[in-house]
């Protein structure tokens, strides 16, 4: 929470000077709820740009949507309070205008929800309907508003600002990001197929691409037949222009990889992403990587055949047919004296457990698997030692 402080800040600053603004006039005082509404979508579509300035603010793009859920709950709630308990609702063209903003809005919300129930490509384009719910929402304040929303004031000013912050913000993602935000150009080179769902994938990219160990980019495959929309993937190693993924085969789209992509295939990467940076870990370190959870560390040992800091690695797995380059880990381990290595067959072995691990001061624990899991071993760790640093990632786009 501590490293999540200046964007919880910027949030709840931006909340505070909106309420003033629009409390401080006894004509507007009682849309107050409506203009906070207003504010926190203009930061629901902030915070789906991925800027690397809000992603440092927020300590990980994973919480920067996490907060850009919370938001559009928020603004939801505030707007109907509003359009309904203020009895505007339908009485005259900017009342229509209004329901029908609400109506699209709690539509899109109830398509959320199902998320994990359709193919992402419809989700990804119905969740775009936003865009037009929010600027009907703009149309609808800006008619029926009791002042000037024009005029040289601190309401017109916040108004005025945070109606161009959301109407830019979402205009970039929807019309520019696609086409701009993906600068590294590139061909699938090699595929490697690691058991009966996971596949390695070796790009050649136009120019180098810049990450840290245990980050994760976001790809589009424009192989024909496969949805154009960008899916992130934790990078498992690569220098200069050639780049590695690993994907399991967990859903329609990376089921398809495994199944139908090819060598030559053209791609588009965005940039590296994420906060689970190896190499700023403290002198010992503690790795835990369930299932396909290990592609971050198998990034950081790829390309570090010298291991100089203490870790204990413990990779998890159900079945040694669901574990991927254990071959790898063990001659990696072979060769360093650093890395104590423990394989977990869940199946035959039992889960991890943690209670009675010696977790010093000094230790940086890195995490990467299920959330379930990693919100289990966090709670252990932060009871053992409180002191002991935990870094772990759970992100979902839907």
């Amino acid at each position: 929470m501590k490293k999540q402080f200046p964007g919880i800040a910027l949030i709840l600053l931006s909340i505070l000077i909106t309420a003033f603004a629009w409390a401080s006039n006894t004509a507007t005082s009682p849309y107050t709820g409506a203009g906070i509404a207003l504010t926190t979508l203009a930061l629901t579509f902030l915070l789906a740009t991925r800027s690397r300035i809000l992603e440092k603010c927020f300590h990980g793009i994973e919480s920067m949507y996490f907060y850009h859920k919370v938001l559009a709950i928020f603004s939801i709630v505030f707007l109907i309070f509003h359009q309904y308990m203020m009895g505007i609702s339908g009485a005259s063209t900017a009342g229509i205008i209004g329901e029908v903003s609400i109506l699209l809005f709690l539509s899109i919300i109830g398509i959320a929800y199902l998320g994990h129930k359709i193919k992402y490509e419809i989700w990804r384009t119905v969740h775009r309907l936003v865009y037009v719910a929010y600027l009907l929402g703009l149309v609808h304040a800006y008619m029926l508003s009791p002042v000037n929303l024009f005029a040289p004031n601190l309401l017109a000013l916040v108004v005025n600002g945070f109606a161009i912050l959301g109407i830019w913000s979402g205009f970039y993602m929807i019309f520019i990001y696609q086409e701009l935000g993906f600068g590294h150009l590139g061909r699938v080179t090699g595929i490697r197929h690691l058991n009966h769902d996971t596949t390695e994938i070796e790009l050649l990219l136009n120019k180098a691409f810049k990450y840290q160990y245990g980050q994760f980019a976001f790809i589009k495959i424009l192989q024909k037949g496969f949805e154009t929309a960008p899916h992130p993937f934790s990078i498992s190693g690569g220098q200069g222009k050639t780049l590695f993924f690993t994907v399991k085969g967990s859903g329609d789209y990376t089921g398809q990889i495994y199944r139908e992509l090819q060598v030559g295939a053209r791609v588009k990467v965005d940039r590296a992403y994420g906060h689970m940076i190896l190499e700023e870990g403290r002198d010992k370190q503690v790795w835990i990587a369930g299932g396909i959870g290990i592609t971050p560390f198998i990034s950081y040992l790829r390309e570090n055949p010298n291991l100089d800091k203490q870790v204990d690695f413990f990779y998890a797995y159900t079945g040694a047919e669901n574990a991927v380059y254990l071959e790898e880990l063990r001659v990696y381990a072979e060769n360093n004296p650093n890395l104590h290595l423990m394989l977990t067959d869940s199946a035959v072995d039992g889960y991890l457990n943690f209670d009675n691990y010696d977790l010093t001061d000094d230790t940086t624990v890195f995490m990467c698997g299920p959330l379930v899991m990693m919100n289990n071993f966090a709670k252990t760790f932060n009871e053992i030692n409180p002191k002991a640093e935990l870094v772990y990632e759970g992100f979902s786009f839907r």
